[in-house]
């Protein structure tokens, strides 16, 4: 099976970013909605593209085009109590700056995040509970990437604040203007 990765830029570059935090915050698999018919192993997060390419102007950047794209979020678990922690984490953290960083350093912003909520279908007769939400992404598209052009810190350092002390030294010396 060929393993090699897409090229990294526009929608497939969101999903692996995404991908590797699902992996970090989660410990588990990132699946395109449409292949999770063999997913044996819980839990799982799904995603599914709900707006594709929305244009922030009607200016045409021939090679960088601004747009905006939304993505369906969901985190599959055979608990209902397991989905809703797992998403109610991974939304928390989508939120903190260490991880918006991760979209940032490839020139994609997080736009909103909707609140999570369950998307549970057939409760009671249905292994497979779901909690989720709605992410959108302002992209600078066009923009490819390499693996290793790629960080992946999930630390928060944010400088939370900064003590300086200025020392001035004073001489004897006297300035004179001519």
């Amino acid at each position: 099976m060929d393993k090699t990765l897409p090229e990294l830029s526009d929608h497939f570059l969101i999903q692996y970013l995404l991908g590797k935090i699902v992996n970090h915050v989660c410990q588990c698999e990132l699946v395109e909605q449409n292949n999770i018919a063999h997913m044996e192993e819980m839990p799982f997060v799904t995603f599914t593209w709900i707006t594709f390419n929305q244009p922030t102007t009607s200016d045409w950047l021939t090679d960088h085009p601004q747009y905006l794209c939304t993505m369906q979020i969901d985190v599959h678990a055979a608990s209902a109590e397991s989905a809703s922690l797992l998403a109610q984490k991974l939304f928390t953290k989508l939120h903190q700056s260490a991880y918006q960083r991760i979209f940032t350093q490839a020139q994609i912003v997080l736009q909103k995040i909707s609140n999570t909520s369950n998307r549970t279908i057939l409760a009671g007769i249905n292994y497979d509970n779901d909690f989720g939400f709605d992410c959108s992404f302002l992209v600078n598209g066009g923009n490819q990437f390499q693996e290793n052009d790629l960080q992946f810190d999930f630390e928060d350092t944010d400088i939370e604040s900064i003590k300086a002390a200025s020392q001035v030294k004073v001489t004897d010396e006297t300035v004179t203007n001519d």
